[in-house]
């Protein structure tokens, strides 16, 4: 037998320390909680789930397997044990049959089980009672996302999903409209699982391409999706990938291509507060990209677009005030340079 992607995925981020994904997420890494790696635990992530081979392995100590033995031997528990979690879940474990290909994450439905689209009144309206969906609803509204200018086209919750359950969920449309992607972002304080999650085993394409005006000269790109609702034509590539020599990967390239008459221009957090910012926006300036640089006076206030937006009670960002700070070569360098 072997266990729903979801539910091992969910084992894998509880029990492994610090997981992250990587390589487009096919792949989680995470501290060993076996041999927990001495004195690289919290460092290095040495534990590897290659999902669509369904196997674990850790190259620090050698522990193999797949995710049955592992949340076995992690928790103690026994196999039917796994089976009684699974049942108050509601799913039940599929049977692999050689003449049945067995499914993939990366096959699943467009949006994570059970989803709601937060901005349909109609659909929201038999969850009233339901806490968390009100939660997530909530806190896009005090987001500044109901009435952003270049909001998506849709917004959503799960209220039954293993990773992607009582967060809030941004469709990724390419430019026919239908959902390729998608990326959930934690709202709950108490949550365990990281900030951001991605569809797992799918292409990450850029954010709000949907919303492209060509009759516009610019496209505005952000690192993150929430703050690119809050400036016509803006898309974001939600992560930029650092130890690469591209900030896109193939599949974003491929969708920028088709606005080759727009200037591009890269919009990330304030570098005034975020040293991570200014070292990728100086990455970007190298590579002749032009970059907007936050003015001391609005960088030190806000963090990013979705906080000026929401200090300066505002739903768009204008194109004037990031045309007058975009700059590229050794200007740009220069200018960040002497931020601090």
């Amino acid at each position: 037998m072997v266990l729903p992607q979801e539910y091992s995925i969910q084992k894998f981020y509880q029990l492994a320390g610090y997981a992250k994904q990587k390589h487009g997420g096919r792949i989680i890494e995470g501290g060993c909680p076996v041999c927990r790696e001495g004195s690289s635990w919290g460092k290095k992530r040495r534990l590897y789930y290659m999902i669509k081979d369904n196997y674990i392995y850790c190259h620090n100590c050698g522990w193999s397997g797949n995710p049955i033995k592992f949340i076995q031997e992690v928790e103690g528990i026994s196999y039917n044990d796994i089976l009684d979690e699974i049942k108050d879940y509601d799913i039940l474990p599929e049977i692999l049959d050689e003449n049945k290909p067995v499914k993939t994450y990366s096959e699943a439905d467009t949006l994570p089980r059970d989803s709601i689209n937060i901005f349909d009144d109609n659909q929201i309206e038999y969850y009233m009672d339901n806490g968390n969906v009100t939660g997530v609803q909530n806190n896009a509204k005090k987001r500044g996302l109901f009435t952003a200018v270049n909001k998506p086209k849709t917004l959503w919750v799960s209220v039954s999903d293993f990773i992607h359950k009582n967060r809030l969920i941004l469709p990724f449309y390419d430019s026919n409209g239908n959902i390729v992607f998608y990326q959930s972002r934690t709202v709950f304080k108490n949550e365990k699982l990281p900030k951001y999650l991605s569809k797992v085993g799918g292409d990450k394409t850029l954010f709000n391409i949907n919303n492209v005006d060509t009759s516009l000269d610019h496209l505005f790109i952000f690192e993150g999706p929430i703050d690119a609702c809050f400036c016509k034509n803006g898309i974001a590539v939600a992560g930029i990938q650092e130890n690469s020599d591209s900030s896109m990967n193939q599949a974003q390239q491929n969708q920028l291509q088709q606005f080759i008459l727009q200037e591009k221009i890269w919009v990330l957090d304030s570098q005034w507060q975020d040293n991570a910012a200014r070292l990728k926006t100086g990455k970007l300036a190298e590579q002749n990209e032009k970059v907007f640089i936050w003015p001391k006076e609005y960088g030190c206030q806000f963090k990013d677009f979705n906080d000026m937006a929401l200090g300066l009670g505002i739903n768009e960002i204008p194109h004037k005030f990031i045309l007058d700070n975009s700059y590229t070569g050794l200007k740009a360098r220069v200018l960040l340079s002497q931020i601090r």
